[in-house]
């Protein structure tokens, strides 16, 4: 970003100073402190915007998640989510799932002084879940929601929207039986 600025001063001041003029060519007129600062800052702004919510783009990357953690055909895992909805406290769940069922969980929350757990289904926390999770944030059309997922295996590495969010901390693949 720095270097966005320093060279749009350097551009525009080379403009600006540039009214030296050989025979047949025109002169440039200079452009004012103010013009030159608009110019920049306009050169900034442009520079650090983010790219515009692209749903469709989403849902692509939602569809490739899903495909490639199905080719992976992952049945025994081990999962550490970091969830939060309105008025939690951060709720650190871990599930283990064999065979594709949750066979434990553990849950802690941050932070853990005076912190209160709640109640979590953990069936809605497997990879399969988050995924329907994934869809319905989704289909909110808000274009504060993000979404990441893993490149090895494609489960959600994130789900976030303005009243919840679902981040994968840990990801373990565990032993067939």
């Amino acid at each position: 970003m720095r270097t966005v600025l320093v060279v749009g001063w350097l551009l525009l001041l080379t403009v600006a100073c540039g009214s030296a003029t050989l025979e047949g060519e025109t002169a440039v007129t200079p452009l004012s402190e103010q013009d030159m600062t608009v110019n920049a800052l306009t050169t900034a702004i442009a520079a650090s915007a983010e790219p515009p919510f692209d749903p469709a783009a989403l849902q692509d990357d939602l569809n490739t998640a899903v495909a490639l953690w199905n080719d992976q055909a992952v049945t025994n895992y081990q999962v550490t989510i970091n969830h939060r909805q309105p008025t939690w406290d951060t709720q650190f769940i871990t599930i283990t799932v064999e065979d594709g069922q949750v066979v434990d969980i553990s849950q802690t929350c941050y932070p853990e002084q005076n912190c209160i757990l709640r109640d979590v289904d953990p069936q809605t926390l497997t990879i399969e879940a988050l995924f329907k999770t994934a869809e319905f944030v989704l289909s909110l059309n808000d274009p504060e929601i993000e979404m990441t997922f893993n490149h090895t295996y494609g489960y959600p590495n994130a789900v976030i929207y303005e009243d919840a969010s679902w981040v994968v901390n840990e990801f373990k693949l565990l032993e067939e039986n």
